[in-house]
Parts: C-alpha cells; sequence; structure tokens
C-alpha cells in the first residue's frame, strides 16, 4: 500500500470554502524552529489546506519543498514552511 496522497478538485474547492476548512485537511505535527515550522504530512492533507493554517500558499510550500505536483505529496513527508501565522 503507497502512502503517497492524490487530492482531486473538490477536495481542493472545500478547503478554501471558509474560514477554519484547514483543520480538515491539515491534521499534521509540526515542529516550531522560530522563523520556520517543519510540518509532517498526515494522512488527509493537502498543501491547500497546510498553506491555508500557516497562512502561506501552495506556491510558497513547493518551491520551498521542491514539490513539482501539489496533487501528490505523502504521509510522513516533511515540509519546511516559514508561517506568517502559526494554527
Amino acid at each position: 500500500m503507497s502512502d503517497e496522497i492524490k487530492i482531486n478538485d473538490s477536495e481542493l474547492e472545500e478547503v478554501s470554502g471558509g474560514a477554519g476548512s484547514w483543520q480538515k485537511y491539515a491534521k499534521g505535527t509540526y515542529v516550531n524552529y522560530g522563523s520556520y515550522v517543519v510540518y509532517t504530512v498526515a494522512s488527509g492533507d493537502v498543501l491547500s489546506g497546510i498553506a491555508i493554517r500557516f497562512g502561506v500558499t501552495v506556491a510558497q510550500i513547493q518551491s520551498w519543498n521542491n514539490i513539482k505536483n501539489p496533487n501528490v505529496i505523502s504521509i510522513g513527508q516533511k515540509l519546511t514552511i516559514y508561517p506568517t501565522i502559526i494554527r
């Protein structure tokens, strides 16, 4: 069984739907190193939910982590994020 997460457009639409919706799509844990965090991807996470949680864009997360396809991330994958907010 693969730990790869693939999402579809309807999941992305739900994330951008309203305040607090990041909680459903950003369940992973993170370690705060001051100017950046290292986020561990959990089952059900999508980049857009993670981006909303930390006040950044999907494109920024992709750039910081060399992610080619924003629709494919892996459970347990570590992402470096430079947040504007931490929730």
